[in-house]
Order: structure tokens, then sequence, then C-alpha cells
């Protein structure tokens, strides 16, 4: 059995990999040697509470703790909404010019009453079930582990759900097309 210290070592090129990764998606200014901290301490984390009598190998179980870690620091740092659509949709209608806007900011700017009629066209091809885990986490705010128990799955096939929704939705809307409807 490997030692915290043995996983760390082991495992420093996989909390790199999910760092470059994650900078890839993130504004210039944001820097790779922050990242890779945070990498660093979502591995360490993982490798404290890592028991291989579980079943699983360590990098099934570090990779959401890395990943966690990392985006909790952006939220930290402002960076990041937990709520943020932007890997969706970047839509600048409602914002200023130089500023990055969310599909949540451009549903929220919307006049009193309009959320649920823009979450409706956003989400207008999806079934039943995506709509009701895209709503509990972005509209709502609920965890992912909050949405798992309301579905009885886990928090990770609920990440697994939300990121197949997103790009169902990133198909069927070009950024152009949703601004028009929302728009009308």
């Amino acid at each position: 059995m490997a030692t915290m210290h043995q996983l760390v070592e082991q495992y420093i090129p996989l909390a790199n990999k999910l760092a470059f990764q994650k900078k890839k998606t993130l504004p210039k200014f944001i820097d790779i040697e922050e990242l890779r901290s945070a990498a660093y301490l979502g591995l360490v984390e993982a490798a404290s509470r890592f028991d291989p009598e579980i079943g699983v190998t360590f990098s099934t179980f570090a990779y959401p703790r890395i990943f966690g870690a990392i985006h909790d620091y952006l939220r930290e740092q402002g960076w990041v909404k937990r709520g943020d659509l932007t890997p969706v949709l970047s839509l600048d209608a409602p914002c200023a010019e130089d500023e990055e806007c969310t599909l949540k900011d451009t549903i929220e700017a919307k006049p009193e009453g309009d959320t649920e009629e823009c979450f409706e066209v956003i989400t207008l091809n999806l079934d039943e079930q995506a709509k009701q885990v895209l709503r509990f986490y972005f509209i709502d705010e609920y965890s992912m582990k909050e949405v798992g128990e309301k579905f009885g799955v886990s928090e990770s096939r609920i990440s697994q759900l939300i990121k197949h929704f997103k790009g169902r939705i990133r198909e069927e809307w070009s950024e152009e097309a949703l601004r028009l409807e929302l728009a009308a």
C-alpha cells in the first residue's frame, strides 16, 4: 500500500494536467501557477482521504477532488460563479463590452417574471429529467450532491449529466440565435 506522500508524488502529473486543461478555458490573466497550487492542494486532500479498501483506483478517486479544488480556488477569487454557464454560451447583451457574461446573467437581466420563460427557451428540446437537473443546479443553486440525492444517483453522475446536457444546449444554440430568441 502506497503512503500519502508516495501517492502525492506519483500523481503530480495528473494535478498538472487538470490545471493546464482548466487554464485553456480561462482568461489569460489567470496564472497557471495558481491553478497548479490549487490542484496540488486537491491532490494532497485526496491522498489524505483515500482508502484503498473502497475498490477504486487512486486516480479515479483523486480526479474530482483535484478538479474541485481548482474550481473552488477560482470561485474564491471571484473568477467563476457556481451557476456559471460560460462554457455553454457566453452572452454579452446585458453586460459591459469588456465584461464576460453568463447565461445566468442574461436570464437575470430579463424583466421580473421572465426567468422561467428564458429557462424554458434554453431547455426547450431537453427532456424533463434534463430540465429538472439543470434547474436544480443552475437556477435553484443546489449542490451536485443535493441534486444527486433528489434523483437517487451519485454526485459524479450528476456532474456527468450536467456536462452532457450543457453539450446538447451548445449544439442547439449559437450565441446569436439565443440572443435573438431572448430579445423577442
